[in-house]
């Protein structure tokens, strides 16, 4: 994992180079190289950045909106997968740095009454002839000590670990070719140990194994281990299958290391570290210490959190999109109402949409809310100032807005310059009417929904009152 770890940093670093070099930073040098070869989907980003930014519907400040999201998104997931991989090498710089095997052979033991310690160790042998191969091993150390340790564990603990305890140099219970170890206490635990066996032909109460006879299939005897302390007696029955002691070549070289090791270990007990072998009969033995190595989680999780975060941007535009226009759903009766007092004291439409574009350029220099209607209609003043003729300028306003509501506006605007109808007043006091009567009915919707949200919690709510009320009850009448 570490050499990973490393690229990554190596691939960050080159990514600077090149970019520092161009003027620019790591972000956009990747859009460009990506954009060349049109690896960023445009047109849905482009229609929703045209309808929140009203400015980027020119070419040139279009290009640069749309620059500047996916430079934006791309450097956050940069920032995410530099962080992920930094703290990923720190997790594994750690998990390695806290292991117990020093020097290559040496264990640093427990002080007194920390309790013994369990090691994974990995023994890489090499043949006389350079052959290799490894074994994994899993070696107790006790603590260091001078008498034994006062033992307070629970019984179903010993339980599970008493199948591990009485292997000895077998593999598993699963396959007995060898001797057990039926200890009688175990450190760190408040029992003493009795062992029975459901076949003392086979297997005796001290761990001696006799399978002379036993057929290439096995035989499973039972060991049942009393666990007593004081007054407290529990029996468990451990099964165990028996097989002929026949080793493969793996299998003895794994016992006599096993030995080996359970050797030297007993014979260091009052010494501050055990010394590991590192040869037998003329084999060469290296030991590594097994650790668990959580830092490729980690990374992939981050990297995985960075990309969602990516595609999430996307999604995020897109609620903007609907803010926009639940802002200007509610923006409209206001603006019709506006509107519609305007034309009433005699002003032109043309005059009517400069005021309240002004007037609103004011507001939002005075440190007023940004509002998207308005932000379209300064646009449509624009146009006008710019030689745009007023029906077209009002179909963009209505298009632009893309909403219903915006659209039936501007045709009675339009309708009004083209026709010259005199019942455009008229038009826009029932569109007013219309409009405040939609936004109270709007109003009602969302004041529904907020109730059925809060049904589940209320629900809640009174399942606990309930539990509170009966529970009592339910005692005083057992009482």
């Amino acid at each position: 994992m570490i050499t990973l770890y490393v690229t990554v940093f190596i691939v960050y670093f080159v990514l600077f180079v090149i970019s520092h070099r161009r003027k620019i930073g790591i972000s956009e040098y990747l859009y460009e190289l990506g954009n060349k070869r049109s690896f960023f989907s445009q047109e849905t980003i482009k229609e929703n950045l045209r309808i929140l930014k009203p400015d980027s519907r020119k070419a040139e400040r279009e290009s640069i909106h749309l620059k500047k999201y996916h430079v934006a998104k791309l450097k956050l997931l940069l920032q995410m997968l530099f962080i992920g991989n930094g703290l990923a090498l720190l997790l594994y710089v750690s998990e390695q740095m806290s292991g117990m095997l020093t020097d290559g052979k040496y264990i640093d033991r427990n002080t007194y009454g920390m309790g013994s310690m369990e090691m994974d160790l990995n023994a890489k042998i090499t043949e006389t002839d350079g052959t290799r191969s490894s074994q994994n091993f899993t070696l107790t150390i006790e603590e260091r000590q001078y008498e034994k340790a006062v033992v307070k564990q629970m019984a179903a603990e010993l339980t599970e670990l008493l199948p591990n305890l009485i292997l000895g140099s077998n593999v598993s219970l699963e396959a007995v070719r060898s001797d057990l170890e039926l200890v009688q206490e175990v450190e760190g635990y408040p029992f003493q140990l009795e062992w029975e066996s459901s076949d003392y032909s086979y297997i005796n109460s001290d761990g001696c194994v006799t399978n002379e006879k036993v057929e290439p299939e096995g035989v499973v005897v039972n060991l049942i281990v009393s666990m007593i302390y004081g007054d407290y007696r529990e029996e468990q029955v451990i099964p165990v299958h028996i097989l002929p002691s026949e080793y493969s070549p793996e299998e003895q070289l794994r016992k006599e290391i096993y030995e080996l090791l359970i050797k030297q270990e007993q014979q260091e007990r009052s010494s501050e570290q055990v010394e590991l072998p590192l040869e037998l009969e003329g084999r060469t033995i290296n030991w590594k210490e097994e650790t668990d190595d959580a830092s490729g989680t980690l990374f992939l999780l981050l990297c995985v959190a960075a990309v969602v975060v990516y595609f999430v941007k996307d999604e995020e535009l897109r609620e903007k999109v609907e803010e926009r226009n639940k802002q200007l759903l509610f923006d409209y009766p206001r603006l019709i109402s506006r509107m519609t007092l305007y034309l009433g004291a005699g002003m032109t439409i043309r005059n009517v949409f400069r005021k309240i574009a002004l007037d609103y350029q004011k507001e939002k220099q005075a440190g007023g809310e940004a509002r998207y209607v308005y932000e379209e209609m300064l646009l449509t003043c624009h146009e006008l100032d710019s030689g745009v003729s007023e029906t077209v300028a009002y179909e963009h306003f209505g298009k632009r807005c893309r909403l219903m509501q915006y659209m039936k506006f501007s045709n009675l605007l339009v309708q009004n310059l083209r026709k010259g109808s005199n019942s455009l007043l008229e038009a826009l006091q029932q569109e007013s009417k219309n409009a405040f009567e939609e936004r109270k009915n709007r109003a009602r919707r969302l004041g529904e929904e907020a109730g059925t949200k809060l049904l589940m919690p209320m629900m809640l709510m009174l399942g606990i009152v309930m539990i509170l009320i009966i529970i009592p009850a339910y005692f005083s009448f057992s009482l």
